[in-house]
């Protein structure tokens, strides 16, 4: 193989064209792959960052959850309390008063009885006397009416 000076401009240009790449070429695109190999570095960080909020809420999530849960539980079991206690206090106060009005009417039955006899026991006195009266074949004045009335009345 001869050795010409095309080869020799060939192996000049060549030196010089790796020179060149390597001067003003290389940098630039080692720089531009160092940015995106840290764009990328930061992204897989801000995923794995994200992922772990994402688990931490998550977990808080299921932590309101179950306290919810619990809360809801509790609020159902004191209106269940309540609803119960309500009823046994209605109950109670409905017997209270039907036993009010159950001794309220015997006590106006009683009155009633009371007040049905003094009526007939001054009938019968009326009777009496007016019986009396017949058999006897005189009137007895309203003093004396009212006197035997009264002793009448007090003796039944």
């Amino acid at each position: 193989m001869d050795i010409n000076a095309t080869l020799i401009g060939q192996i000049i240009t060549f030196a010089i064209f790796v020179w060149f790449t390597d001067k003003f070429v290389l940098p630039m695109i080692k720089s531009s792959m160092d940015k995106r190999r840290q764009v990328i570095l930061d992204g897989l960080e801000a995923s794995k960052k994200g992922h772990e909020k994402l688990k931490q809420a998550e977990e808080e999530a299921e932590k309101s959850l179950k306290s919810a849960k619990q809360e809801c539980d509790n609020i159902i079991s004191n209106a269940n309390k309540q609803a119960s206690k309500i009823l046994d206090d209605s109950r109670t106060n409905s017997l209270n008063e039907r036993n009010e009005i159950i001794v309220s009417g015997h006590r106006q039955i009683e009155q009633e009885i009371n007040k049905v006899k003094m009526e007939l026991q001054k009938d019968m006195a009326k009777l009496i006397i007016q019986g009396a009266e017949k058999v006897l074949m005189k009137s007895i004045n309203a003093k004396d009416h009212s006197s035997i009335l009264d002793k009448f009345v007090k003796k039944l």
